[in-house]
């Protein structure tokens, strides 16, 4: 099934996203394809270890409420994903000057600047206890930032009255309150 799914997207180039908001094709049940709370992919229990096939299935990923499909022309599975399916795992400052604007690199070669149309939100996690920032990478496709980026988000904070802010030009990121 898997193999059969990734021949029906071979003709995907790794730098595109299809129209897949457009797709609305027939529902074809429920794949053992999971994303976990690591933003590990598996399939029927076993880790997916090729990076290219994850690139490829997160490009035809989406989100309706809250269930994940992967969605071709022609076909529509649902997945099972443990919170978001995908992670901020590094970013970049623009330039070199205070403020600029913070370009987002996903887990799955996503980029996109933090801007009005890709917003960072504070959610409650309950599998880690606490709040954590999430990015809209597309389409209601959220990232969830790891924690690495998370502290030197936290570097890079500017605090105004009590609430902290991250600067991406000119797009303020609300972090929370300072107490």
């Amino acid at each position: 099934m898997l193999s059969q799914l990734h021949s029906s997207l071979a003709h995907i180039k790794d730098n595109l996203y299809p129209p897949v908001e457009q797709w609305d094709p027939p529902f074809c049940g429920l794949i053992p394809l999971h994303i976990d709370h690591a933003g590990q992919w598996w399939f029927c229990g076993s880790l997916i270890k090729r990076p290219a096939l994850i690139r490829l299935f997160a490009r035809v990923l989406k989100c309706e409420g809250e269930r994940y499909f992967l969605v071709t022309p022609v076909e529509k599975v649902e997945i099972t994903v443990d919170d978001v399916p995908l992670f901020i795992t590094t970013w970049q400052r623009l330039n070199e000057l205070p403020g600029a604007p913070i370009q987002c690199h996903s887990s799955t070669d996503d980029h996109v600047i933090l801007d009005a149309d890709h917003p960072l939100e504070m959610r409650f996690n309950a599998h880690a206890g606490c709040d954590i920032p999430y990015v809209n990478m597309r389409d209601n496709l959220w990232a969830k930032v790891q924690q690495n980026v998370y502290y030197q988000f936290v570097e890079e904070l500017e605090i105004t009255e009590g609430k902290a802010f991250l600067a991406s030009g000119e797009y303020l990121a609300p972090f929370g309150t300072i107490e």
